[in-house]
């Protein structure tokens, strides 16, 4: 589930003709302030194979020219000898002004490892074929056309799946 998209009651208010222009401007540093939040409401399965692809739920909506401000927290548990790879993906072939995400995968009894990520129309991922029990990441887009990003992973190696649990989520604040 997710909040009221911030971008559609910015569009609201500055639609309006209802109001003065102070109000305006109040209403649109309110809705500014609010942060995004998705979330999975129960555990959702990888598919059983190397292909990046979209986890069903985490995916989000951006504006042209628009600047954001990315978080995610993903619980799960893949298998020491499969691992995992992630990346951030847009739906659109336009790449964005500017993106850098740092994505880590927390690894069971090992040291933590980060991949940068800096193209999101044609994302690529590294993985760790280790036992991955979080990842956790974080970015920064620019985007230049109205699009949906979305948070995509895969096996690293092998066919085993491995459940994205309930209650991951990503975070999005609007900031320009």
């Amino acid at each position: 589930m997710a909040q009221q998209n911030t971008t559609d009651v910015l569009d609201r208010i500055n639609s309006t003709g209802n109001l003065t222009t102070n109000q305006k401007e109040t209403l649109r540093k309110i809705a500014n302030d609010v942060e995004k939040i998705y979330y999975l409401p129960t555990d959702v399965t990888s598919a059983a194979n190397t292909t990046l692809a979209t986890v069903s739920g985490l995916s989000f909506s951006v504006k042209a020219g628009r600047k954001y401000i990315i978080e995610a927290c993903l619980f799960l548990l893949a298998d020491g000898t499969s691992g995992v790879k992630a990346a951030w993906a847009s739906a659109s072939s336009t790449d964005p002004t500017a993106a850098r995400f740092y994505t880590r995968f927390a690894i069971d009894n090992a040291v933590t490892q980060v991949e940068a990520q800096t193209d999101v129309t044609s994302p690529s991922s590294t993985g760790v074929a280790a036992a991955i029990t979080n990842i956790t990441s974080t970015g920064y887009l620019h985007a230049a056309v109205d699009t949906t990003i979305n948070f995509q992973a895969a096996l690293n190696t092998g066919t085993t799946s491995f459940p994205f649990y309930k209650g991951s989520y990503i975070k999005i604040r609007e900031v320009a």
